[in-house]
């Protein structure tokens, strides 16, 4: 009736299969007594598989559907328990499978070399049953909660993965309408050639504020959908990191002069890599332009480029009230707001320094901020620099 039975125990106990979300159990032992009585002991509780070798163990731990606990005897002929081990927590397939030893060899350096193998549980014939039945309750509990948290975070990456999905999806779809109304208003802006009265000048300012800044937090979108669904290509090429400073410092004073703001440069020496020069040039851009909304009109912001071992430092100082001890826990997290605000009433979209911090650990570099001395705060960040 039943193949490889040992005294009349199957090698799978279907009779004896417990209600439905019990864990399995693989007894590995080649005496029948001490089946018997493990068998007794712990069929109330769960669905009990039984091998007497241990190379029959480990082809029922290799199947499809292995046990979720094995209580393993040491000495058996042909293959020990020691090595049955091994090969178990040797394999990803069966290595966070929980292993108890349960054996007649009792001594410390024996329960030392078990427990060194990746066994859970050391157990000690003659058996106390109610010893064994606790703590095989307790390591199949914590094994099935394990997978129960495994399953739900393999949930949750599927839903993150939908989100970025549906973020990138969205956010692609709702730029090109913005980009024509902030195109079009710009130009209605700037043509003297039918002149606007003020109220029409007041609406028309009004638009392209309003979608200059929904085109900024859309364009935020796209970037961490594709940072977080794992798809941000960098595009590493020959090129200089002064020549990229020099074109981000023009743009930025133009947005600085407005409030009156002076931007201070000082560049160390010609530095030349490979890097993805728009990405770079992204963190930039989003490190001056929030050095700018932060710092008071009529302050002083400062820009450096200078050599640390085995790379390239890049550093913006500016005059604002400095990082908070509570905000310096959530800076460059996503959609956080921080406690101090812009100084001229700029938007922020509460994303651009996680994409900042992702794209420079991208590069293999590192990024830092901390506090002035005297006044305001310091970004810094350091790419390797690579063969040019």
């Amino acid at each position: 009736m039943f193949a490889d039975s040992v005294s009349g125990f199957p090698e799978k106990l279907e009779t004896m299969r417990s209600p439905s979300g019990k864990g399995r159990i693989l007894i590995v032992d080649d005496e029948p007594s001490n089946i018997r009585i493990l068998v007794d002991t712990l069929k109330a509780d769960c669905v009990i598989l039984l091998a007497t070798s241990g190379e029959k163990a480990l082809k029922i731990a290799f199947s499809e559907d292995p046990p979720d606990l094995i209580l393993l005897d040491v000495m058996m002929p042909g293959m020990d328990g020691y090595e049955v081990c091994r090969r178990l927590k040797s394999d990803p397939h069966t290595r966070d499978i929980p292993v108890i030893f349960a054996t007649a060899r009792g001594n410390v350096e024996d329960e030392a070399h078990g427990l060194e193998l990746g066994a859970v549980d050391y157990i000690v014939k003659p058996f106390q049953l109610s010893i064994v039945r606790a703590r095989v309750r307790a390591h199949l509990e914590l094994k099935l909660q394990r997978d129960e948290l495994e399953r739900m975070a393999r949930h949750l990456e599927q839903l993150n993965q939908t989100k970025n999905k549906f973020l990138g999806m969205a956010a692609h779809d709702l730029r090109n309408p913005l980009v024509s109304i902030l195109g079009f208003s710009e130009l209605l802006l700037s043509d003297d050639s039918d002149p606007l009265d003020e109220t029409q000048r007041l609406y028309l300012e009004t638009i392209y504020s309003a979608s200059e800044g929904m085109l900024d937090l859309v364009n935020d979108l796209l970037d961490v959908s594709v940072i977080e669904s794992g798809n941000l290509t960098l595009r590493p090429e020959p090129a200089s990191f002064n020549e990229m400073l020099k074109q981000k410092l023009i743009m930025n004073e133009v947005v600085a002069g407005k409030k009156g703001i002076t931007i201070h440069a000082s560049i160390e020496k010609e530095l030349k890599g490979r890097f993805d020069y728009k990405r770079l040039g992204q963190v930039l851009d989003n490190l001056m332009s929030n050095a700018i909304k932060y710092s008071p009109p009529g302050s002083d912001i400062s820009v450096s480029l200078d050599v640390v071992e085995g790379g390239a430092r890049i550093s913006i100082r500016d005059a604002g009230p400095g990082i908070s001890q509570k905000d310096h826990a959530k800076l460059f997290g996503e959609f956080q707001k921080l406690s101090a605000r812009p100084t001229a009433g700029e938007k922020s979209t509460g994303l651009g320094l996680a994409i900042v911090k992702k794209i420079v650990e991208a590069h293999g570099g590192t990024l830092e901020v901390f506090n002035n001395p005297e006044k305001g705060s310091t970004f810094s960040f350091v790419i390797p620099i690579t063969g040019a």
